[in-house]
């Protein structure tokens, strides 16, 4: 599904030539035609993209819903946004049409972030769920390898979850998940395929494994290869280190406030002192 969709944006990205439904967008907020620029601030958010244009068009939607007297509209997108982008704030200068519906969206989310958390439970499974205050990401995905494997096995569920991946508890495995809107933009990430999270095992190893190693260990046995004896858990409950900080397991859970990563980007025209 999420090939055919790509394949879709790239017809239709030859149908637009270079303009894309967030530049004709921006071009009808700009000529103050704010009505059809809504309808295609919408659009936008629809098509494929990253996740910066995603918050441009969050903040165009929100505008032009509070330009045109909709504030209820105004405050649901800018709730939108303030999930994606917890910083973000507006110019005093573009009045009470715009600032108060933005202020109810600050006050609705007062204290509230959206999280993504990565579980290793007692039975092997890496379970991920998200934690969203406003639905701004429509599924979520979570991959699972053993180390030195070819590739990962995912599952796609939406959201909150649990989405939940079997694995082998003896085993140590690599994860990654991440939280995907209506247009395939990651929004939430927890690891990456390049980079994935390591999660310990959280089961005893197998009795063919223990046997060969008790083998290993004998007096005269030669000494067995590092690839085929896997290091035994120290007891029911050790901590791990991920990243600078601490977890307990047998269900090590890997969760963080998400705030928008860094991107290098030019700064976006600003278009608010052209409003009426």
């Amino acid at each position: 599904m999420r090939a055919l969709t790509l394949l879709f944006w790239l017809f239709a990205t030859q149908a637009w030539g270079v303009e894309s439904p967030l530049t004709r967008a921006e071009q009808l907020f700009d000529a103050l035609a704010f009505d059809e620029a809504a309808t295609a601030f919408q659009a936008a958010l629809k098509a494929p993209g990253t996740r910066e244009e995603r918050t441009r068009a969050w903040r165009g939607l929100a505008i032009c819903h509070a330009v045109l007297g909709q504030r209820q509209e105004a405050q649901e997108a800018f709730e939108a946004l303030l999930v994606l982008d917890p910083g973000t704030e507006v110019k005093d200068s573009l009045g009470p049409k715009v600032q108060l519906p933005f202020q109810a969206a600050k006050a609705a989310l007062m204290g509230r972030r959206a999280t993504l958390t990565v579980t290793r439970m007692p039975d092997g499974r890496v379970v991920a769920v998200l934690e969203q205050p406003r639905s701004v990401a429509t599924e979520v995905m979570v991959a699972v390898r053993v180390p030195g494997a070819a590739g990962f096995s995912a599952v796609v569920r939406p959201p909150p979850g649990p989405v939940s991946m079997k694995a082998p508890p003896e085993r140590a495995v690599e994860a990654y998940a991440v939280a995907r809107d209506a247009g395939g933009v990651i929004l939430f990430e927890q690891g990456t395929a390049r980079a994935p999270l390591r999660l310990e095992a959280v089961g005893e190893v197998p009795a063919a494994v223990a046997s060969a190693r008790e083998g290993a260990l004998s007096p005269g046995a030669p000494l067995a290869s590092a690839a085929s004896v896997e290091e035994a858990p120290r007891g029911g409950l050790w901590p791990y280190v991920v990243g600078g900080v601490g977890l307990a397991a047998a269900g090590v859970v890997l969760g963080v406030v998400l705030t928008r990563p860094e991107s290098l980007v030019l700064p976006v025209a600003d278009r608010s002192e052209r409003l009426p």
